[in-house]
């Protein structure tokens, strides 16, 4: 089967978003883009919802099956016949979601505007999709932009696969790459809060050496910032294009838990937040 970008979709201008971003990254990719429609049907499970004298009204499927097939239309029109294909799932989003995901080398969600109410209902699917998918997790908020794609690191495994991401998706746009360490200086530093900052930009330079030599066409900019991580990154995401970071997610129910950055990004920020897993952890 054709590589393929799963895409989640409803009936939001930002679920639009996502797929034309996942259109987008299956073109430069040279992938298929899998479009999935998931709902719950409420009164397939009446009354066990144990509302007395509720009756939920009947599933719109025409209006589900037209909002599929209009995605899948879509995709078809920039990626040719077989660079689109969609699932109209009766189940939980999240759950549909996932189960496409085994497939996926990225999974695209859209997320609505930054306020409290909007992050509790991002919560449900894609803090839960980000946690346990087996591949890559973008979240998409507002019009793609051309600036830098922007990685936090901090040295870890995690970090790593976000390093390495970033780069192959630096490469393939042709945009630039700022690697960001983030770090808080504390009284108690052997070392002087200066000569830590140099160690910290020597580290981290040797640490992206690699990538240098691999990627030679990316433009590379490596910076070491004071501050809390999960602040810094949705600040330097207002001028972003892409913002990806690991994550320390785990399996099983644990798995429902993402580490505070991701978290905070997907909550806050303002680009597309790329949630990446290592491959232990999928």
């Amino acid at each position: 089967m054709k590589k393929y970008i799963l895409v989640g979709i409803d009936a939001t201008p930002e679920s639009r978003l996502a797929l034309r971003w996942a259109v987008e990254a299956a073109e430069g990719r040279g992938s298929a883009v899998r479009v999935v429609r998931a709902y719950l049907d409420e009164l397939g499970r009446w009354p066990g919802l144990g509302v007395e004298g509720y009756v939920p009204p009947p599933m719109p499927l025409d209006r589900f099956e037209a909002e599929l097939d209009a995605a899948v239309r879509y995709a078809r029109e920039r990626l040719g016949y077989d660079g689109g294909s969609g699932w109209l799932a009766q189940s939980d989003p999240a759950n549909a979601i996932l189960i496409e995901a085994a497939g996926a080398e990225m999974v695209v969600l859209g997320t609505r505007s930054r306020t409290r109410v909007s992050a509790a209902m991002l919560g449900s699917v894609a803090t839960s999709v980000a946690a346990k998918a087996p591949c890559p997790v973008v979240v998409v908020r507002g019009e793609r932009r051309t600036g830098p794609v922007i990685v936090g690191t901090d040295g870890s495994a995690e970090s790593d696969e976000a390093v390495r991401f970033a780069f192959d998706e630096a490469d393939r746009t042709g945009l630039p790459l700022t690697v960001v360490h983030c770090w808080h200086p504390h009284e108690q530093h052997v070392a002087s809060i200066e000569s830590t900052h140099e160690l910290l930009k020597g580290w981290l330079a040797d640490s992206l050496q690699a990538y240098r030599e691999k990627y030679p066409a990316v433009r590379v900019r490596a910076s070491v910032i004071e501050g809390r991580p999960s602040a810094r990154l949705v600040i330097l995401s207002e001028s972003a294009s892409l913002v990806v970071v690991g994550s320390r997610g785990r399996g099983g129910v644990a798995g429902l838990l993402l580490g505070s950055v991701s978290q905070s990004l997907l909550h806050h920020a303002d680009s597309p937040v790329a949630i990446v897993r290592r491959h232990g952890e999928r």
